[in-house]
């Protein structure tokens, strides 16, 4: 080969391998139950053991731009944030028409008792409280901790957080045992800035606010390990420099899905093979949204093969993350299926 003509391949390969790229775009899926409760399980009670660990502190106290201090005005922010998060998850679980009934004990139903370990309670405890409760299950919030952190004078981003650390168990009435124990750990920030990122002190909420706002989302989140729920995810859409292919993304962005795939339907014939591949993926998102998940993976598995090889790694790489998406949501799907056969 000569340099010149070794030059013109060099400079052929950059330019295949720079033409494609990704545009974001999120959308709302039906995930399954994490945990299927049992079929017979209609009457459900929420019940907090206000347990707390003993070396659990720092109720009274916050971090104010990376010191320690105590609240000017104390509140029990423990029972504030339990009796929110129990409310949150009882109008969550209430929107599913599975319950009959769904009852909330109040927050100083028992006292509060430190302890070096959360551990299950004696079986007459449970056997009470679901009997007297005439309720076919427990649901309880065994402990409930947050801790709040304001960063003010962090420069250039002022932001603030709640941490929460929850542990869950379930009863269930019939066997009388706990069949499921989960601990929730989650991060709530602000930055106090809004969707075009403008930034305003307001935003970033006091303690007090903040911890009510984190028990709601703490809440609504242990939900969706119980209930199916729609949940935000992202997918990429693949596009390239070919003026067709990009109109056709920009179309799937604004949801012009039927007019995008008329486009990307013309080119899985190209003789261009990065076009033909850039369609062959796309077309699998497209039958994905329209909840074709075997078609989706027909189309990836095609362009899976042909962007098999050293050329096309970067694309090859991406349809298979894809393509592992896919036949994942086929799994999630099929478990919704049989959880709804116990309705």
């Amino acid at each position: 080969m000569s340099v010149k003509s070794g030059f013109i391949w060099i400079v052929l390969l950059i330019s295949i391998s720079s033409c494609v790229s990704y545009e974001k775009l999120s959308i709302e899926v039906f995930k399954p139950a994490k945990f299927t409760l049992p079929a017979d399980m209609h009457k459900v009670v929420l019940v907090s053991r206000n347990l707390k660990y003993e070396t659990d502190t720092l109720q009274n106290y916050q971090v104010k731009n990376q010191r320690l201090i105590k609240d000017k005005i104390k509140f029990n922010s423990d029972s504030l944030a339990i009796k929110i998060c129990l409310d949150s998850l009882a109008g969550q679980l209430l929107t599913h028409s599975r319950f009959d009934s769904i009852l909330v004990l109040p927050v100083n139903s028992f006292p509060e008792i430190r302890t070096k370990e959360i551990r299950p309670d004696k079986a007459d405890w449970y056997k009470n409280v679901s009997s007297q409760a005439d309720a076919d299950g427990l649901i309880l919030l065994d402990m409930f901790s947050c801790f709040y952190s304001d960063y003010e004078n962090n420069n250039p981003t002022p932001f603030a957080n709640v941490i929460t650390s929850n542990i869950w168990s379930i009863y269930d009435a019939g066997q009388h045992k706990i069949i499921n124990r989960y601990a929730q750990i989650d991060t709530l920030f602000w930055d106090g800035t809004d969707d075009a990122g403008h930034y305003k002190k307001i935003r970033i909420p006091e303690k007090k606010a903040a911890i009510a706002i984190a028990a709601g989302v703490i809440g609504k989140n242990y939900s969706k390990y119980l209930i199916p729920a729609w949940t935000t995810v992202y997918r990429d859409i693949m596009t390239c420099k070919q003026p067709e292919l990009s109109m056709a993304a920009k179309l799937a962005q604004k949801n012009k899905w039927e007019e995008a795939s008329a486009i990307w339907q013309k080119y899985i014939e190209s003789k261009s093979k990065q076009n033909k591949i850039v369609a062959l993926y796309n077309l699998a998102l497209t039958n994905e949204m329209n909840g074709n998940i075997d078609q989706a993976i027909e189309y990836t598995d095609r362009a899976a093969k042909m962007s098999s090889g050293a050329f096309l790694a970067d694309e090859n790489r991406a349809i298979r993350k894809y393509s592992a998406v896919l036949y994942q949501r086929k799994i999630e799907i099929n478990k919704l299926d049989a959880q709804n056969e116990l309705l």
